[in-house]
């Protein structure tokens, strides 16, 4: 049963945002950083938060997140070549506020730490060539096909780094989904070499590489194998949400270099999310 503190604590949250979708009895309508105020940065168009939007096709936000994981070492002796965040990880349901759309314009810390709720550590380390590739598979193993309602994407799906492309074909089946794949400029021969000198420096969360979303069969004990040369990302306290908020101050200040979504991952066979009319 509540106490009355976190009664009390419901109710101020209610009426200091009645429309926002709190959705908890305790103090979850506190900041999750020191100013939520602050503008991070700006987005260049609406971005989509529902799950079909998030776990079933490119998406401006996982994108950012993806690109600010990548350059988690730059200046280091081994930087990524790519950085993958799965789609679960965005979310609409934050501690207090329900979002469906973050709107064009400018966007909070505050705001930011909210979709990126989960505080996962950023891991950068080397990935086989079959790894790297069952990897891509497993993110869209559970893609629906054309025709087919999405009804409850998989959180597994991943968004891309620059400089990273893949196009995906659902009619095939699981584990031959992905038709092409370039890392960088390198392009992924398909089926891929079974070489295991031959790797990929690639940063993502730690939930994943202990085996969330269903990737412990992708990555068995990787992350700890250190042959593989796993960093956790030394800055900003190491995670996800401190290094996308860092990377959005840095490369999308202005409205005039706005964050706006790149067609990473091609689509054929699959079904896609309906975009909002004037996209």
């Amino acid at each position: 049963m509540p106490t009355t503190k976190s009664l009390l604590a419901a109710v101020a949250c209610v009426l200091s945002a009645p429309l926002s979708g709190c959705i908890s009895y305790n103090d979850s309508c506190q900041p999750l950083v020191p100013d939520p105020d602050a503008v991070v940065g700006y987005l260049g168009q609406d971005v989509q938060l529902d799950k079909a939007f998030t776990r079933h096709d490119n998406n401006a936000l996982g994108q950012l997140v993806a690109d600010s994981f990548r350059r988690a070492e730059d200046g280091t002796a081994r930087p990524a070549m790519l950085g993958v965040v799965n789609g679960g990880s965005l979310r609409a349901e934050g501690l207090c506020y329900t979002r469906m759309t973050l709107k064009k314009g400018p966007l909070t810390d505050g705001v930011l730490h909210e979709v990126i709720l989960f505080e996962n550590l950023v891991v950068t380390l080397d990935l086989t060539e079959s790894e790297l590739v069952a990897m891509m598979e497993a993110s869209v193993g559970s893609l629906y096909k054309e025709g087919q309602l999405i009804a409850s994407p998989s959180g597994a799906f991943l968004q891309v780094s620059d400089g990273t492309t893949m196009h995906v074909d659902c009619a095939q089946g699981r584990g031959q989904r992905v038709r092409a794949l370039k890392v960088g400029d390198v392009n992924v021969p398909l089926p891929p070499r079974t070489d295991p000198s031959i790797r990929y420096r690639v940063a993502l969360p730690s939930f994943l590489l202990e085996g969330g979303d269903g990737y412990d069969a992708v990555f068995g004990n990787a992350g700890k194998d250190p042959d593989r040369n796993p960093v956790q990302a030394r800055k900003l306290g190491g995670t996800d949400a401190n290094i996308a908020s860092a990377y959005m101050r840095e490369n999308h200040p202005t409205p005039e270099r706005a964050l706006s979504e790149k067609p990473r991952i091609t689509f054929e066979n699959c079904a896609l999310p309906a975009r909002p009319a004037g996209r």
